[in-house]
């Protein structure tokens, strides 16, 4: 009995070692890896990697972070587009294998959304199965299904399914899936801002960003521009299908039926007022509908709206006071009233306008949309704003002044901002013309019009 107790302690101290050997050589092993894909010797790492997927599979996520570098640039590589598929699915297997072992490391709808990426781009699987891996990141994990690549791929794949008449899919299902995608733009648009009013506020006390914060800094611009982009994608697509004409008719089926769910009275009001429907009778009954059920910063907005349509201005204000009183989120207030500027500088109500463009950066410092608004209002105003060619042509400094600002706040809009100035320099005065005037730079030249103020004159 001695013996066999001995036997059994030997052999559970045996295991035990080889088992700690096994992670201490799983470790040094990673450590050789990483090295080597930091390194950029992907020969070699390819093998480890091998090695390690195969003994080490639980080990970090640093295994499967620096095999992603190896694949990307095998694919970047390959000569051809039947090579770059067949790397492009070994990376989903990577992918996948991650999801499988390291998933309190992996965030699960950004790796399912890089799958589905490149299984469009690649063209590997069925239209419904690559839809299928996004709509598991949206269900699953919404949070960190942001990338604004992604999130168009997954309204198209579904856009084109509706189009081709696949899965009983009807125009409704489109709207809905549109505004669910739509909000989750919106929500990213958000988190983005707050960063960079962080950064801007900080800039403007005078304190230098840290590397960390820079680099912080250029991610947020560059999702910002992205976001921009497929956003304005997704609005195009819908374009085609989502007219008044079209969503009146559907929006009205489907009223009494939703007239106890806000979020679809929300939505509704909200398609037909970003559509331009809001005159017709179908929005002010969703509006009051809205508005009785679940009062909200917008619904207010829509009712000013509609009694300022009617001719009660009193009535128009009171609902604008409660709309902007109700909004307390600075983000959010600053849309709203981007919106409000909006609507004014349609109308013609350009000092209106300009007022809740001001307003909208107040609350929202990296709107730099704001800015390129004024830039546009006063660009439309400079044959008012002055006595002779010369000074009615100087609004356009003043002009490219907040177009300026633009590219200076939101460093995403730098690039537009810097046409935008060019041009409107182009048609401003130009050095002969200051000389002719007798100017050396920097006097003041009043500008008599709604846009009010002076603009000074560059400096020859």
């Amino acid at each position: 009995m001695k013996n066999i107790l001995t036997l059994l302690v030997t052999g559970l101290f045996t295991i035990t070692s080889f088992t700690t050997l096994n992670a201490q050589d799983c470790k040094t092993k990673l450590s050789l890896f990483a090295e080597n894909a930091k390194a950029k010797n992907y020969a070699e790492a390819e093998t480890q990697l091998n090695e390690l997927r195969k003994e080490c599979p639980t080990i970090s996520s640093a295994l499967y972070a620096y095999g992603e570098r190896i694949y990307k640039h095998k694919i970047k590589e390959a000569a051809t587009d039947a090579a770059k598929a067949k790397i492009a699915e070994e990376l989903i297997q990577l992918y996948r294998d991650r999801l499988a072992n390291v998933p309190a490391k992996t965030k699960k709808g950004d790796i399912l959304g890089d799958i589905g990426n490149l299984m469009v781009v690649y063209n590997i699987g069925s239209e419904k199965a690559q839809y299928d891996v996004f709509d598991e990141a949206f269900k699953s994990d919404l949070e960190n299904f942001n990338a604004p690549d992604a999130l168009y791929r997954y309204f198209k794949l579904y856009y084109d399914m509706y189009k081709e008449g696949q899965g009983g899919l009807q125009l409704e299902n489109v709207i809905e899936k549109f505004e669910e995608v739509n909000e989750k733009f919106e929500s990213e648009s958000e988190r983005l801002a707050k960063i960079k009013n962080e950064l801007i506020a900080k800039k403007d006390a005078g304190k230098e960003l840290t590397s960390k914060e820079k680099r912080k800094e250029r991610i947020a611009d560059t999702n910002v521009k992205a976001i921009a982009i497929f956003l304005g994608n997704v609005e195009t697509l819908v374009e085609k299908v989502s007219t008044c004409e079209t969503l009146i008719p559907l929006f009205r089926k489907n009223f009494d039926s939703n007239r106890d769910n806000a979020l679809w009275l929300k939505r509704a009001a909200g398609r037909l007022d970003a559509k331009g429907c809001d005159e017709d009778p179908l929005f002010v009954e969703l509006v009051e509908a809205v508005d009785a059920l679940e009062p909200s910063a917008n619904s207010k907005r829509y009712l000013s709206g509609i009694y300022e349509r009617k001719g009660n201005t009193a009535k128009a204000e009171e609902y604008l006071t409660q709309s902007l009183s109700m909004e307390t989120d600075p983000i959010r207030k600053g849309k709203l009233l981007y919106k409000i500027a909006d609507k004014a500088k349609k109308k013609g109500q350009k000092s209106k306008a300009r007022k809740y463009y001001l307003d909208a950066v107040q609350n929202n410092p990296s709107l730099g949309s704001a800015y390129l608004k004024i830039a546009q209002l006063y660009a439309s105003s400079v044959n008012q704003c002055g006595n002779d060619e010369f000074t009615k042509r100087a609004g356009y400094w003043k002009a490219a002044e907040m177009a300026r600002k633009a590219g200076q706040v939101d460093p995403s809009l730098r690039s537009i901002a810097s046409r935008t100035v060019d041009s409107y320099m182009k048609s401003a005065p130009s050095k002969s013309d200051i000389f002719s005037k007798g100017y050396k730079g920097g006097e003041s030249v009043p500008l008599n019009c709604w846009i009010g103020g002076s603009v000074r004159v560059p400096s020859l």
